[in-house]
């Protein structure tokens, strides 16, 4: 018997690997420029701006310490990693089926069977039986299907461990763009503050020159006018700020808590210290487009498993154990029982359903196909345009700076002629208000030109691994 067995296992597993229905997976090819317009082509792939680790491109340990936590607690990241996990086991269960399967079976009875009472009659005793038996049954993959379910259950997996990625890539640059948005308001904020102060100290000066005869009421309210358009400012800001700490906490999966904050705006330093890198990197480095190719792989895989449903099923089984009458002589030589055998279901008449199946499966790895290209598309599309928003976001923070330098300037001339008694302290005020508006300006041009340093890091693939890259 167990030489029997071990002929049918032997059989199967030298059978198993002939056929496969599954079509062989190539990564479809995308047409992508050899560079990035308005940048050198790179002879060879090497450093990528988006190799960079997150830990390395923000100096603000503040912000280090945020992300930190919000990749520990924020739902949207363990979310994914249960999926990952979920997808893990699901390998485990695909890859279970190409083996053979082994059950045992313990049973006694006690009563009359139809062929006793048919032999004694009335007279038929009720009598036990026990049975003890261990089974094996093994589905024969000749075409394929199983192995084919255990590669798209690979594909899923990994699919599922890029997103995890995407969402972590996600997490740590809306951590870092929430972090900047916020400190540019308080930077808004203490300029607000400022601007308020010495426009308080005009005021009392110009309410001094009219005492003394020198100013006029019109002057003192146009004095007061620019204090009240400084005060109007503050509490709209901090409203902002409060809204903005709740955005943080949201991300960080917490509630309420108080943001503590780390380096101005002035001192946050992102710098597109290396190149982009080849369009191409972005096949390994995007998650999204990780994940794409995966999905594909799967659908590719999904082929082969409708394929192979047109064809028979081969299913092997054996048996070996004892039964007995007695308890007592259960395990005995003449108790010994066994069975070898073979079975073959094959499709008759479906009405085209498995055949349906394999046009929808096709049709669905096209679909895959599309998406694929899609992301790639995307992908290349956000670096080429992050890329013009470094630098363009860049010439206006530089253009902003020379603006306010000029309106300040022009402060202190209205001051000088209206002292003077040249000019009307309204020259003052339309110069005071210009220059506020000028200093905002730059504050928030900073913060863009941040910012687009951040999307261009994303766009790019980096942000979600320790090592930054792929």
């Amino acid at each position: 018997m167990n030489r029997a067995i071990r002929l049918g296992l032997v059989l199967a597993g030298a059978l198993a690997p002939a056929c496969r229905m599954a079509p062989t997976y190539e990564r479809p090819k995308e047409p992508l420029p050899a560079a990035y317009a308005g940048q050198a082509a790179q002879p060879a792939p090497g450093a990528s701006f988006a190799d960079l680790p997150w830990f390395e491109l923000f100096q603000d340990q503040v912000l280090q310490q945020l992300i930190l936590a919000g990749l520990q607690a924020n739902a949207d990241v363990q979310l994914a990693a249960n999926r990952v996990l979920q997808t893990a086991a699901q390998v485990g269960i695909a890859k279970s089926y190409e083996s053979p399967s082994v059950a045992s079976n313990l049973g006694a009875t006690r009563g009359i069977d139809q062929s006793t009472r048919a032999l004694y009659g009335t007279k038929a005793t009720p009598s036990d039986q026990y049975v003890v038996n261990m089974g094996i049954s093994w589905e024969l993959d000749f075409w394929g299907k199983l192995r084919s379910q255990t590669e798209a259950a690979r594909a899923q997996f990994l699919a599922s461990r890029e997103n995890q990625n995407l969402v972590i890539q996600g997490l740590v640059t809306s951590i870092a763009q929430a972090y900047f948005q916020l400190r540019e308001l308080d930077a808004e904020l203490d300029l607000a503050r400022s601007t308020l102060g010495s426009r308080w100290q005009s005021l009392q000066l110009i309410q001094l020159r009219r005492e003394g005869g020198v100013s006029s009421m019109s002057d003192v309210n146009q004095a007061q006018s620019l204090v009240q358009s400084a005060s109007v400012v503050i509490p709209m800001l901090e409203q902002q700020i409060a809204q903005q700490e709740g955005a943080i906490d949201v991300l960080l999966g917490r509630y309420g808590d108080p943001v503590p904050r780390g380096l101005p705006l002035d001192d946050q330093r992102l710098v597109v210290s290396v190149p982009p890198g080849l369009p191409s990197d972005l096949l390994e480095r995007r998650p999204d487009v990780r994940m794409a190719e995966q999905q594909l792989v799967a659908a590719n895989a999904q082929i082969g498993v409708a394929k192979a449903e047109l064809f028979p099923s081969i299913q092997l089984t054996a048996g070996n154990g004892y039964a007995s009458s007695g308890l007592s002589s259960l395990v005995g030589p003449g108790s010994k029982i066994w069975n070898v055998g073979a079975g073959v279901t094959a499709p008759i008449f479906n009405a085209g359903r498995l055949r349906t199946q394999v046009r929808l499966s096709e049709l669905q790895q096209q679909q895959m196909v599309l998406q694929y290209a899609k992301a790639v598309q995307q992908a290349f599309n956000d670096a080429a345009t992050s890329l013009v928003s470094v630098q363009k976001t860049r010439e206006t923070r530089i253009q902003q700076q020379d603006l306010t330098a000029t309106l300040d300037k022009q402060v202190d001339l209205a001051n000088q002629r209206f002292m003077g008694g040249v000019a009307a302290y309204l020259e003052v005020q339309d110069a005071e208000r210009a220059a506020f508006d000028g200093e905002r300006n730059l504050v928030q041009a900073k913060r863009d030109e941040l910012l687009a340093v951040l999307a261009l890091y994303k766009a790019l693939g980096g942000g979600w691994t320790p090592e930054g890259g792929s």
